[in-house]
């Protein structure tokens, strides 16, 4: 073969070779992975395209230079937020196709509706799901207790109906559950416990249509924060406290029919808000409730008695945190007699 020959052979052979580097391997202008691409250009145009998705996505040139959407090295999508919908979708069965997903949330459409699509259980990686400020609705389904990966479980306010499903005490790994401002029924499930949710863990269920009793197997469980606030719960609550409960800061049982004495109760020290108001909720004060320094503080519209104890930080609060008691007595209220 003649030099001229050779040259142009060469030249053919390193374009020919260029070509497929590129098919294979995105450049730098083109990241995002074609196919991860396709999910979110199904997952926007069920959206009906919002504005919000315009420019945070990017989809019309790199979605991977999107403020709301992350890409690893290889540019897989492994997480995005979606929001600001008018439009009526359901969530579309694609999202299973996103391998490498390991966090999105779909919030702020309040005309997302229908169940979440049981292609989730695809999804080896996941790690965050939110969906909230949508009108998802149905049940919970049992099949999210096989994504054993969940740190984190955000469903709500939604339209969620039924119970919690027993399956989500499989989620070993989660931290967090918050089904708050829902629908749903029925009382936590007794799956609920430190064999179960081995880590400090945050249960979010205020305003719901809960009622019954708490299953002992739930105070077993790392509490860090459990609101139950505006529901039926009824009966005792007292093994949601401990002192050997160093990670507890947040309890609100306000607004049920919790029934059970308070004086009984040992207050850790790391708890800076409690609200107990509006229950059913007898005896006194225990002297460990002067111990934590709180930051909110309500006992009122129970059936306590006694006095007020002295020399924590309970002073710090008007009369309004003691109100309507059977006959709690002492500063900021009436003098006891």
């Amino acid at each position: 073969m003649d030099k001229p020959q050779s040259k142009y052979y060469l030249l053919y052979l390193f374009l020919l070779l260029n070509s497929l580097l590129l098919n294979l391997y995105p450049s730098n202008a083109e990241l995002c992975n074609r196919k991860d691409k396709k999910v979110l250009l199904e997952i926007q145009e069920a959206m009906g395209n919002p504005a919000s998705l315009a420019s945070s996505w990017n989809l019309a040139t790199d979605c991977c230079t999107g403020w709301a959407i992350t890409c690893d090295s290889n540019g897989r999508v492994t997480s995005f937020f979606a929001f600001k919908s008018d439009a009526y979708f359901n969530i579309p069965f694609s999202i299973g196709r996103l391998k490498y997903l390991q966090s999105f949330q779909f919030i702020t459409s309040p005309n997302l509706h229908g169940p979440l699509p049981h292609t989730l259980t695809k999804l080896k990686l996941l790690r965050n799901l939110r969906v909230s400020y949508t009108n998802l609705n149905g049940s919970i389904p049992s099949f999210l207790g096989k994504i054993t990966t969940l740190n984190s479980l955000d469903l709500s306010y939604n339209n969620l109906t039924g119970p919690i499903p027993s399956s989500l005490g499989n989620l070993h790994n989660l931290y967090d559950l918050d089904l708050s401002v829902n629908r749903l029924t029925g009382s936590i499930p007794a799956t609920f416990n430190s064999s179960n949710l081995p880590n400090p863990f945050g249960l979010h269920l205020a305003l719901n249509k809960f009622s019954g009793l708490i299953p002992q197997s739930v105070g077993t469980v790392n509490l860090t924060f459990i609101e139950l606030a505006v529901n039926n719960f009824t009966g005792d609550a007292t093994f949601l406290f401990g002192k050997e409960k160093t990670g507890l800061t947040y309890v609100s049982l306000s607004r049920n029919s919790f029934s059970f004495d308070f004086s009984k109760v040992a207050i850790p020290n790391s708890l800076v808000d409690l609200d107990i108001s509006n229950n059913q909720i007898f005896g006194s004060l225990p002297p460990s409730i002067i111990l934590p320094p709180f930051d909110e503080f309500n006992i009122s519209y129970n059936k306590l008695c006694g006095r007020i104890p002295t020399g924590g930080f309970l002073q710090e609060f008007d009369a309004s945190a003691f109100m309507d008691n059977q006959c709690l007595c002492g500063n900021p209220l009436s003098p006891c007699t």
